[in-house]
């Protein structure tokens, strides 16, 4: 198997660097570019008072790009890096960059929720894997991270 590109998908929370230490690992193995996506979930509840849509938009965005840029330099250091930050429905959304990257492999968390609260939250990972026409690694994220 020949992987020439790697998406690797992050969040904001603290599994992030394991995720993207996996994703490292692979790229390394097969020699493979990186890429690093976040989405921004317009239909999230947010609270910003006063705020415009679009203030909130930059807002949102702006914090992406420094918790991109925090994974980055704890985890890939000087390895280079493609960054993406697309907003949208998460799942819709890394398959969209995958496939416009031409990445040939998807590295991406899960809490592996089950029951009432994967009702509620859905399953980002599920949903990329429904619709995926790359390869597809899930890391398992312990309840701990």
């Amino acid at each position: 198997m020949k992987l020439h590109r790697i998406l690797i998908a992050i969040d904001d929370t603290p599994s992030a660097e394991m995720i993207a230490l996996n994703g490292l690992q692979l790229a390394n193995q097969f020699h493979a570019a990186i890429g690093l996506v976040s989405i921004i979930n317009p239909l999230l509840p947010v609270n910003y008072d006063d705020a415009t849509p679009k203030e909130i938009e930059d807002m949102i965005d702006n914090y992406n790009h420094a918790s991109q840029q925090r994974v980055i330099n704890r985890v890939f250091k000087d390895v280079p890096v493609r960054c993406f930050i697309e907003m949208g429905k998460p799942g819709e959304a890394i398959n969209k960059i995958a496939e416009e990257w031409q990445a040939d492999m998807i590295v991406m968390g899960t809490h592996g929720r089950k029951g009432f609260s994967h009702f509620i939250m859905g399953s980002v990972a599920e949903e990329v894997m429904r619709h995926c026409k790359k390869t597809l690694v899930v890391i398992p994220i312990p309840p701990q991270i």
